[in-house]
């Protein structure tokens, strides 16, 4: 069997057709003995630790300590005082708020007793009486509907910007007319005077041309509208309109050097005083009031065109807080 081991270990190599036989050793190694000889090698090493302990130092004796105790010094009791009349006050008090009380409650049963053996008062005429005085002074608003408002006028221009109408205002102002502005339909009119027709308005604004300002005639319509009025202003209004015309026609003929007769002048004053005797509670609408009754008074006493010119500048002021209702 050993015989055929080496023959496994022969190699046999042709070069050039020649046979040529090698032998060749093969180590084999052994793991078991490698082993053993690692474990004897780590029994050779000597790795040796040598322990070094602290040298003993001398204990120290804790230090001592001493208590000191504090002794604080001699404290005086202070002797309270106590009032000899305290007693007679606190019982004289007492007195006087037993008499108070025992006065209000006899003197509130007196009024109660006085007051029940008095006649009463049917409650009826207690109620009317709150009711008059929730009232006084105040008048019944309710929703009222204003006809068309019709007028001649004489125009100043046409803008459509508050700024632009003020800016031409400030410049009549300066040169002295008398002016007012109604804003209709987004736009804002500027009106130099009034008249009871169209040709009365057109004779006025001659005179204003002349004067150096460019305007003209037309006929103008405030439309119907609905406002809170009382049945007073209501009826303030429907006739102040009516006034209105008769006092524009008689003053504008006045600043172009007319003369009103003398019917119109007692149509003016009776219609002055029927206005007088209404009673308005809103202040836009007192204001018109006011307006009308010293345009009437005007004119019926009106001697020359500057005092026709004082009455339209009233009118101007009332149509203008029309248009603002």
């Amino acid at each position: 069997m050993n015989n055929k081991r080496d023959k496994d270990k022969k190699i046999s190599i042709k070069i050039n057709g020649e046979k040529t036989n090698f032998d060749e050793d093969l180590l084999v190694y052994d793991w078991k003995l490698s082993e053993s000889e690692a474990a004897a090698g780590e029994e050779a090493e000597d790795n040796g630790f040598d322990w070094i302990l602290p040298d003993d130092e001398e204990a120290q004796p804790p230090k001592e300590y001493k208590k000191i105790n504090y002794v604080s010094g001699n404290k005086k009791k202070r002797k309270s005082f106590k009032n000899p009349f305290q007693d007679s006050v606190n019982l004289l008090m007492s007195i006087i708020g037993a008499v108070v009380v025992g006065a209000v409650l006899g003197f509130g049963t007196l009024k109660v007793i006085t007051t029940t053996d008095g006649p009463s008062a049917p409650a009826a005429t207690l109620q009317d009486t709150t009711a008059e005085g929730n009232t006084e002074g105040k008048q019944s608003v309710s929703a009222v509907e204003l006809q068309d408002f019709s007028t001649s006028i004489v125009q100043g221009g046409v803008y459509s910007t508050e700024e632009q109408l003020n800016a031409m205002q400030d410049s009549l102002s300066a040169k002295g007319f008398s002016h007012a502005s109604v804003e209709k339909d987004g736009q804002f009119f500027l009106f130099l005077g009034v008249a009871g027709d169209l040709e009365t308005a057109k004779n006025l604004g001659s005179k204003l041309k002349d004067q150096g300002v460019e305007v003209y005639a037309k006929d103008f319509v405030l439309g119907s509208k609905g406002i809170n009025a009382s049945k007073e202003e209501k009826t303030f209004l429907e006739k102040g309109n009516a006034l209105y015309s008769t006092i524009a026609q008689a003053s504008s003929s006045g600043v172009v050097g007319g003369t009103p007769d003398d019917a119109i002048i007692q149509t003016i004053q009776s219609g002055v005083k029927e206005l007088e005797g209404i009673k308005v509670g809103q202040e836009s609408i007192a204001s018109m009031k006011e307006n009308l009754v010293k345009a009437g008074n005007l004119a019926a006493a009106m001697k020359s065109p500057e005092d026709a010119q004082k009455v339209q500048e009233e009118l101007l002021s009332y149509l203008q807080l029309y248009s603002g209702l």
